[in-house]
């Protein structure tokens, strides 16, 4: 697309949750200028300094210390501004790496401009599944208009570059696109197993977008896939907080589909005296 001279907007979107049957559905987007959309450099100049961003699942495994997920969002938050109270790592060594971040950063000619993030609770889900009927419609659909906000919080006079992990294994984006840009033409570069690629023209500027199999491995994308994973765990680690106040012995859940089963029998009678409906606590698919 743009060329090593022109710099462009990056946008990377990825998500986490999406399996679960309890706690949120998270989308991330981080949004970036850089003179290149080959970033790769730059990730391995960041790793070389201990920060690391890449796929959250191999930065976190379910169970594990949230450190290294941590580390890498919150030198991300901290260096837009943003505080986030950190759970494992040290205020201190925050500070040192978001100066070394911001560095390096600079010495690039490249910016993060913005993270931003759509937290779907089970409630709003399964309301979201019944107007779709389909998970990777409903995570398309929550994708895209939160790709829609940032399009219209930022003045775009550059090129743009939307890069997105791809939704549920859906290869074709062009219908779920010309909802979003209605009056635009839209071209079909490709659509495979691997990447979908579509091509308009936005505000003047060239926009396109590209739907990746295995997105982490690119730096907008991986920072996102963490950001999402991260605020994921987070809600998560409240969520069991709270119901093992109400049943100290209860095993804490990831939410993911064998162990949630488990998970809402052992609470089903504090569920009942609670009245919490299975609405709100439990996704249906």
């Amino acid at each position: 697309m743009a060329n090593d001279h022109t710099t462009q907007l990056i946008i990377g979107t990825d998500e986490a949750g999406y399996g679960p049957n309890l706690g949120p559905l998270v989308i991330s987007a981080t949004v970036w200028e850089s003179p290149t959309e080959n970033l790769l450099p730059l990730l391995e100049q960041l790793k070389s300094y201990g920060i690391q961003i890449g796929d959250s699942k191999k930065l976190y495994h379910g169970g594990g210390s949230l450190t290294a997920l941590e580390y890498g969002v919150l030198i991300s938050l901290r260096y837009l501004g943003k505080q986030l109270t950190p759970l494992n790592v040290s205020e201190t060594v925050l500070a040192e790496q978001t100066t070394t971040f911001a560095k390096i950063l600079s010495e690039n000619n490249i910016r993060l401009c913005d993270i931003r993030n759509r937290t779907i609770e089970p409630e709003e889900f399964n309301r979201e599944l019944d107007r779709f009927d389909s998970k990777g419609s409903l995570l398309s659909d929550a994708t895209l208009t939160l790709i829609a906000e940032i399009l219209n919080a930022h003045s775009v006079t550059t090129p743009v570059l939307v890069l997105c992990d791809k939704h549920g294994g859906r290869n074709h984006y062009l219908d779920l696109l010309t909802e979003y840009f209605p009056d635009l033409w839209i071209q079909v570069i490709q659509e495979s197993r691997m990447s979908s690629i579509y091509r308009l023209t936005y505000k003047n500027q060239p926009l396109e977008f590209r739907f990746l199999a295995k997105g982490e491995s690119q730096i907008p994308v991986a920072l996102a896939s963490m950001n999402s994973k991260y605020l994921r765990e987070r809600a998560m680690i409240q969520f069991n907080e709270f119901w093992r106040n109400k049943i100290p012995d209860l095993k804490p859940t990831a939410g993911y589909p064998e162990d949630a089963q488990r998970f809402k029998k052992d609470i089903a009678a504090v569920q009942k005296e609670l009245g919490i409906n299975d609405e709100i606590l439990w996704r249906k698919r």
